[in-house]
Protein backbone atom coordinates (compact mmCIF):
# COMPACT_ATOMS: atom_id res chain seq x y z
CA UNK A 1 0.00 0.00 0.00
CA UNK A 2 1.69 3.32 -1.05
CA UNK A 3 0.93 6.20 1.49
CA UNK A 4 1.66 9.88 0.11
CA UNK A 5 3.14 12.51 2.96
CA UNK A 6 3.34 16.15 2.78
CA UNK A 7 3.12 18.71 5.32
CA UNK A 8 3.53 22.68 5.51
CA UNK A 9 1.92 23.59 2.65
CA UNK A 10 1.14 27.02 3.74
CA UNK A 11 -1.04 28.04 1.01
CA UNK A 12 1.26 27.37 -1.85
CA UNK A 13 -1.47 26.40 -4.37
CA UNK A 14 0.55 25.42 -7.14
CA UNK A 15 2.88 23.17 -5.35
CA UNK A 16 -0.37 21.82 -3.78
CA UNK A 17 -1.83 21.11 -7.03
CA UNK A 18 1.46 19.34 -8.06
CA UNK A 19 1.77 17.23 -4.96
CA UNK A 20 -2.07 16.33 -5.54
CA UNK A 21 -1.16 15.18 -9.59
CA UNK A 22 1.88 13.41 -8.38
CA UNK A 23 0.14 11.20 -5.62
CA UNK A 24 -3.08 10.71 -8.18
CA UNK A 25 -0.38 9.82 -11.24
CA UNK A 26 1.12 7.24 -8.35
CA UNK A 27 -2.02 6.05 -7.32
CA UNK A 28 -1.41 6.64 -4.05
CA UNK A 29 -4.05 4.99 -1.63
CA UNK A 30 -3.47 7.66 1.65
CA UNK A 31 -2.24 11.19 1.97
CA UNK A 32 -1.27 12.10 4.98
CA UNK A 33 -0.50 15.97 6.08
CA UNK A 34 1.74 17.06 8.23
CA UNK A 35 0.28 20.06 9.62
CA UNK A 36 0.08 23.78 8.64
CA UNK A 37 -1.88 23.62 5.08
CA UNK A 38 -3.50 27.30 6.48
CA UNK A 39 -6.44 27.77 4.58
CA UNK A 40 -9.50 25.87 3.19
CA UNK A 41 -8.61 27.10 -0.02
CA UNK A 42 -5.91 25.32 -0.22
CA UNK A 43 -7.45 22.61 1.51
CA UNK A 44 -10.00 22.36 -1.67
CA UNK A 45 -7.21 21.03 -3.53
CA UNK A 46 -7.36 17.93 -2.05
CA UNK A 47 -10.55 17.04 -3.06
CA UNK A 48 -9.28 16.31 -6.87
CA UNK A 49 -6.90 13.14 -5.17
CA UNK A 50 -8.89 10.38 -7.17
CA UNK A 51 -7.98 7.05 -5.23
CA UNK A 52 -6.42 8.66 -2.13
CA UNK A 53 -8.17 8.82 1.44
CA UNK A 54 -6.76 12.46 2.89
CA UNK A 55 -6.18 12.79 6.39
CA UNK A 56 -4.18 15.86 8.40
CA UNK A 57 -3.64 17.76 11.58
CA UNK A 58 -3.65 20.92 12.65
CA UNK A 59 -0.31 22.62 12.47
CA UNK A 60 0.03 25.85 13.94
CA UNK A 61 -0.75 28.26 10.97
CA UNK A 62 -4.54 27.33 10.64
CA UNK A 63 -6.48 30.00 10.74
CA UNK A 64 -9.90 29.06 10.34
CA UNK A 65 -10.12 25.80 12.14
CA UNK A 66 -13.68 25.18 11.77
CA UNK A 67 -14.01 26.17 7.92
CA UNK A 68 -10.71 23.92 7.19
CA UNK A 69 -12.28 21.21 9.03
CA UNK A 70 -15.94 21.46 7.05
CA UNK A 71 -14.21 21.36 4.03
CA UNK A 72 -11.95 18.39 4.38
CA UNK A 73 -14.51 16.33 5.68
CA UNK A 74 -17.17 17.48 2.67
CA UNK A 75 -14.53 15.62 0.32
CA UNK A 76 -14.89 12.43 2.76
CA UNK A 77 -11.05 13.35 4.52
CA UNK A 78 -10.21 13.93 8.25
CA UNK A 79 -8.37 16.74 10.27
CA UNK A 80 -7.60 16.13 13.76
CA UNK A 81 -6.60 18.30 16.79
CA UNK A 82 -3.34 17.23 17.97
CA UNK A 83 -2.40 13.93 16.43
CA UNK A 84 -3.67 11.08 14.06
CA UNK A 85 -3.50 7.52 15.74
CA UNK A 86 -4.63 5.22 13.02
CA UNK A 87 -3.63 1.62 11.77
CA UNK A 88 -3.04 1.39 7.85
CA UNK A 89 -2.05 -1.18 6.15
CA UNK A 90 -1.33 -3.18 9.33
CA UNK A 91 0.90 -0.49 10.39
CA UNK A 92 0.61 1.60 13.75
CA UNK A 93 0.74 5.46 12.60
CA UNK A 94 1.26 8.15 14.54
CA UNK A 95 1.24 11.95 13.05
CA UNK A 96 1.58 14.89 14.78
CA UNK A 97 2.86 18.81 13.76
CA UNK A 98 5.57 19.91 16.25
CA UNK A 99 8.73 17.68 16.96
CA UNK A 100 8.35 18.65 20.41
CA UNK A 101 7.97 14.73 21.27
CA UNK A 102 9.06 12.71 18.35
CA UNK A 103 12.00 11.53 20.26
CA UNK A 104 9.76 10.17 23.01
CA UNK A 105 7.37 8.89 20.90
CA UNK A 106 10.10 6.89 18.80
CA UNK A 107 11.11 5.24 21.71
CA UNK A 108 8.16 4.22 22.96
CA UNK A 109 8.51 1.69 20.21
CA UNK A 110 4.45 1.38 19.71
CA UNK A 111 4.09 3.13 16.32
CA UNK A 112 5.77 1.41 13.06
CA UNK A 113 5.44 5.28 11.40
CA UNK A 114 5.50 8.14 12.80
CA UNK A 115 5.03 11.33 10.75
CA UNK A 116 5.68 15.46 12.07
CA UNK A 117 6.37 18.13 10.09
CA UNK A 118 6.56 22.22 11.69
CA UNK A 119 10.76 22.57 10.92
CA UNK A 120 10.08 23.14 7.41
CA UNK A 121 13.61 20.69 7.21
CA UNK A 122 13.12 16.71 6.14
CA UNK A 123 14.41 14.27 8.19
CA UNK A 124 14.16 11.02 8.15
CA UNK A 125 15.44 8.33 10.45
CA UNK A 126 15.12 4.73 12.03
CA UNK A 127 14.70 4.32 15.46
CA UNK A 128 14.03 0.43 16.14
CA UNK A 129 11.45 -0.50 14.57
CA UNK A 130 9.80 3.05 14.21
CA UNK A 131 10.40 5.18 10.85
CA UNK A 132 10.24 8.87 11.52
CA UNK A 133 9.78 11.48 8.67
CA UNK A 134 9.04 14.74 7.98
CA UNK A 135 8.81 15.58 4.38
CA UNK A 136 10.14 18.89 4.69
CA UNK A 137 8.00 21.46 3.56
CA UNK A 138 5.89 21.68 0.19
CA UNK A 139 6.37 25.11 -0.29
CA UNK A 140 10.18 25.86 -1.06
CA UNK A 141 9.71 29.63 1.21
CA UNK A 142 12.04 28.10 3.71
CA UNK A 143 14.65 25.85 2.21
CA UNK A 144 14.23 26.39 -0.96
CA UNK A 145 13.09 23.09 -2.50
CA UNK A 146 9.82 21.44 -2.11
CA UNK A 147 9.41 17.74 -1.25
CA UNK A 148 6.63 14.90 -0.32
CA UNK A 149 7.77 11.61 0.30
CA UNK A 150 5.82 8.28 -1.15
CA UNK A 151 6.11 4.76 1.22
CA UNK A 152 5.53 1.87 0.26
CA UNK A 153 3.93 0.47 4.00
CA UNK A 154 4.21 -3.14 2.74
CA UNK A 155 7.93 -2.80 3.45
CA UNK A 156 8.57 0.85 4.52
CA UNK A 157 10.79 1.80 1.65
CA UNK A 158 10.53 5.59 0.68
CA UNK A 159 11.05 8.22 -2.13
CA UNK A 160 11.37 11.50 -1.17
CA UNK A 161 10.19 13.51 -4.66
CA UNK A 162 10.84 16.94 -5.23
CA UNK A 163 7.75 19.06 -6.34
CA UNK A 164 9.35 21.23 -9.05
CA UNK A 165 8.31 23.29 -11.60
CA UNK A 166 8.13 26.62 -13.52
Amino acid sequence: MQVGIISDTHDDHRNVLRAVELFNERGVEYVLHGGDIVSPFTAKAFADLKTAKFIAVFGNNEGEKLSLKSVIEDFGGEIHEYCYKGDLGGKRIYMTHTHHNVDAIAKSQMYDLLIYGHTHEQYIRQVGKTLIINPGECTDWLTGSAHVVLLELDDMSYQVQEIAGP
